[in-house]
């Protein structure tokens, strides 16, 4: 018999082919054909789009709102819109079709790129966020300019967003695309662009196409930027495309930026300077600084990015946003466009400035190149220099200051800014003063503060506390040493020219203290002879320090706010301690205590055991043991089901479920007896029934042997048994194993059903009954070999294609074998060449 015919299947030696093997040559070549025809994928760009996009746009906005929006993209040199794919009433996740295949046209037509992004915070359900993307990228996989953005800032951790990010991309990759998918995290503020933090914040996603982009987001925020000027806003956008340089090293792969921007309305602290309410972001001077810097960071090194909310509509046709904003000040910059010429201004605090008060100026400078010289003409002949400078004016009278700022291009640029300042004179000098206590003692210190407005800062403040005594300083600590009324009087003077001075005066009375009261404790509560007892006097009222001394009742006596003392005799003793304060003259206060001394500790037990949450039947340890009094010991120990036991360690077994209180009572043999008790709380489980694993419905062929085991999980019992009903003959159980063997004979044939029953050893036991059906079915002709149920002997076997195909020839085998390993070579040729075509497709898409 040939190596290459089926088994069972007949040779012909000789003769033409008939016309099923005819057909199935001719199959066999019309698919070797066909292969070259079929449709190929879709080819991968190869390189992540060089993207500079609009952020916020929605497929829900009028027609008329996105044709101006993809018309306002070419004309600043734009070529992408990332559009939110979220209800903006309900914040959750939608998809509405038509109007996005409307939307998809217009943006087909101003060759447009689309960053399709889930505009939610958070993925919560994985299930219901992949098969909400699911119809999506079926729908639109085959749409050549469309990035995917599966969830927009996911709140989620590095290693959980690893794993949704992870499936995502799989789902997508098996539904046949191949476009780019960018990662994001959440909102970030690093550190610095190499911050561990930051990077550590990325998850890690395997893609086979290798079109994964790593993305952050980055905001000037006022609430997080103190300085809030123009000079940090560039300083700190200078770290952004740094930032993006570190993260692609760190992930070996694309990064983007696709949101970046102003303050939101209503997310936090405003700006100062805020330039519109109506856009749902609230540009400044510095945030607008930010925005250009950022765009002129990324566009030197090509770096994609989206900027949010470039481009907004109000609903009533007027465009908001950071490209209408910029024209109420200066032009907004495209990509590579070079910078607008400078622009300054400046701001000056206090508001309503005073004579011989600095005031402090702060320059804001956009446009042109950073960084800027800053020059200053304050009006009154002094000049200074610096983003930020401080002058003080000696006159009341209006004052032009001038801000020229001078910019770093060659030739620099200048502009300039002037402003009216007017100075007025100080608000007369005020004071007023406050003290604690505000009922103050003899001898406890008091502490004056004084309140002083007006004038010319700084103040000089002098006190006269009525007895006396003097001091200086804005707030000051005096003691009075008798129990009358106080006249104080505090002066404060200006550093005018020439100097203010104000006087504020009150009446304080000082009061004697209340009388001293004393009280003290003792450890341990139940001292014992020859042990030594701690006292702890506690003292208040009078006059502190105070002198405490102790008589402790056994002739012995001791000093000190805490004593120890040991006593020789068990007895009462009756303890007293004395305080004395320090006034003039003395106070004195006492406190007395009764304690005995014994021998020996009290008596004490304790009650231990075994488990604190036993099943049904399951014997529980109790163990019992006594200290102090006086041994030997009685024990009887109630379970708390009614029962009861003695001796220092009993067992129990409780049949109902419940919590009971198990307690022991312990008795001495002493004259007269001691007894004590303590109890434990039981928590008694029901009992569980035992775990039966027997295999499923078995099938056998007579005169060949079955074999399986069962097996029961241990319940409270020390052993499991099993047994067996409805065993058929000759068969074969283990009791103690759960071993079953059987070889039925030939007139065996037929349906069993065998109940198998697992027994513990616990009580009341709670045995477990699992039912196995067993098939038994002649043996089919050829016969068995008597083992087991193996084909062998004289047997042919069977032929699974003889009845489809007629004997063939072994010529015709060979040539049928050999079509096989044509098709075979065939598909995996135009595999390499369609792998080919397709990397040269990605070279020429990438450059």
């Amino acid at each position: 018999m040939s190596a290459l015919a089926p088994p069972s299947c007949k040779v012909q030696t000789g003769g033409t082919l008939s016309l099923r093997a005819r057909l199935l040559v001719v199959l066999l070549i019309i698919g070797i054909i066909a292969v070259p025809i079929l449709p190929q994928a879709h080819a991968a760009t190869g390189t992540f789009p060089y993207v500079r996009a609009w952020d916020g746009i929605l497929p829900t906005e009028s027609t008329t709102d996105l044709q101006a929006t993809f018309t306002l993209l070419q004309q600043r040199g734009y070529n992408a819109a990332r559009i939110s794919l979220v209800d903006p009433v309900l914040g959750v996740s939608t998809f509405n079709q038509p109007a996005f295949d409307n939307l998809l046209s217009m943006a087909k037509q101003d060759n447009i790129w689309l960053i399709m992004d889930d505009h939610e915070y958070g993925i919560t359900d994985e299930a219901a966020w992949l098969s909400f993307w699911s119809p999506i990228i079926t729908a639109y996989k085959n749409e050549p300019m469309i990035i995917w953005q599966p969830r927009n800032e996911p709140s989620n951790s590095a290693s959980q967003l690893s794993t949704f990010y992870q499936d995502w991309t799989n789902q997508d990759r098996n539904l046949g695309d191949n476009h780019w998918i960018i990662v994001s995290i959440s909102y970030s503020q690093f550190g610095a662009p190499n911050d561990s933090t930051f990077l550590s914040a990325f998850p890690t996603v395997t893609d086979p196409l290798n079109q994964v982009a790593y993305d952050f987001h980055d905001y000037y925020f006022y609430q997080y930027h103190p300085a809030w000027s123009v000079s940090d806003a560039q300083a700190y956008a200078a770290n952004v495309p740094l930032a993006v340089q570190s993260l692609e090293a760190f992930k070996n792969a694309p990064a983007i930026v696709s949101e970046f921007g102003a303050d939101p309305a209503g997310g936090g602290p405003s700006p100062p300077d805020a330039i519109d309410t109506n856009c749902s972001c609230q540009y400044s001077a510095e945030s607008l600084a930010y925005v250009v810097a950022v765009i002129q960071g990324l566009d030197n090194i090509k770096g994609a990015y989206g900027l949010w909310e470039a481009g907004d509509w109000d609903g009533s046709g007027l465009a908001t946003g950071a490209m209408t904003v910029w024209g109420q000040s200066i032009p907004m910059p495209g990509p590579g466009a070079p910078p607008p010429p400078p622009t300054t201004s400046f701001t000056f605090l206090p508001s309503t400035p005073i004579i011989n008060s600095p005031v402090t100026f702060t320059a804001t400078t956009i446009g042109g190149t950073a960084p800027y010289a800053i020059s200053w003409s304050f009006g009154d002949g002094a000049t200074g220099t610096g983003a930020t400078a401080t002058h003080t004016y000696t006159t009341a009278q209006s004052f032009t200051v001038t801000d020229t700022a001078m910019d770093s291009s060659s030739p620099s640029q200048t502009a300039t800014s002037s402003m009216g300042v007017t100075v007025t004179a100080p608000p007369p000098l005020s004071t007023s003063f406050t003290f604690l206590p505000s009922s103050p003692v003899v001898d406890s210190p008091v502490t004056f503060t004084a309140i002083t407005t007006g004038g010319t800062t700084p103040y000089t403040i002098k006190w006269n506390f009525g007895g006396g005594t003097t001091g200086t300083g804005t707030s000051v600590t005096h003691t009075y040493s008798s129990a009358q009324s106080f006249t104080v009087t505090e002066t404060a003077t200006d550093s005018s020219s020439p100097s203010q001075n104000t006087v504020s005066s009150q009446t304080i009375t000082i009061s004697a203290p209340p009388p001293p009261s004393t009280s003290f404790t003792f450890l341990p509560a139940s001292p014992m002879v020859n042990t030594p007892v701690t006292f702890t006097a506690t003292t208040s009222g009078g006059t502190p320090p105070y002198s405490v001394t102790w008589n402790f009742g056994d002739g012995t006596s001791g000093t000190g706010t805490s004593v120890t003392h040991t006593f020789t005799s068990a007895q009462s003793f009756t303890v007293k301690e004395t305080a004395t304060d320090s006034s003039a003259p003395t106070q004195t206060a006492t406190s007395s205590q009764s304690l005995t001394v014994v021998a020996t500790p009290p008596l004490s037990a304790t009650l231990q055991v075994s488990s604190s949450s036993p099943q049904v039947g399951q014997t529980v340890t109790f163990t019992a043991s006594a200290a102090g009094g006086t041994s030997p010991y009685t024990y009887v120990i109630a379970f708390g089901d009614g029962a009861a036991g003695t001796g220092i360690v009993t067992t129990h077994a409780y049949s109902i479920a419940g919590s009971y209180s198990a307690k022991v009572m312990v008795t001495d043999s002493a004259s007269p007896q001691a007894s004590v008790a303590t109890s434990v709380i039981v928590n008694v489980q029901a009992l569980v029934p035992l775990a039966l694993a027997v295999p499923g419905n078995q099938t056998v062929i007579a005169g060949t042997w079955i074999n399986f085991t069962i097996a029961a999980s241990v319940n409270i019992g020390d052993a499991v048994s099993f047994s067996t009903t409805g065993l058929p003959a000759g068969a074969s159980f283990n009791q103690a194993t759960g071993v079953f063997s059987w070889k039925p004979g030939a007139s065996q044939t037929g349906s069993y059903t065998i109940v198998f029953t697992a027994t513990d050893s616990s009580y009341p036991s709670a045995p477990t009954s699992k039912p196995v059906g067993i098939q038994v079915n002649q043996d089919p002709p050829g016969g068995s070999n008597g083992g087991n149920g193996g084909s062998g002997g004289g047997s042919n076997g069977s032929c699974t294609l003889c009845g489809t195909f007629p004997t063939i020839s072994t010529n015709i085998s060979l040539l049928v074998v050999g079509g096989l390993l044509g098709l075979v070579s065939m598909i995996a040729i135009l595999t390499i060449k369609a792998r080919t075509s397709l990397e040269r497709t990605k070279r020429r898409m990438g450059n």
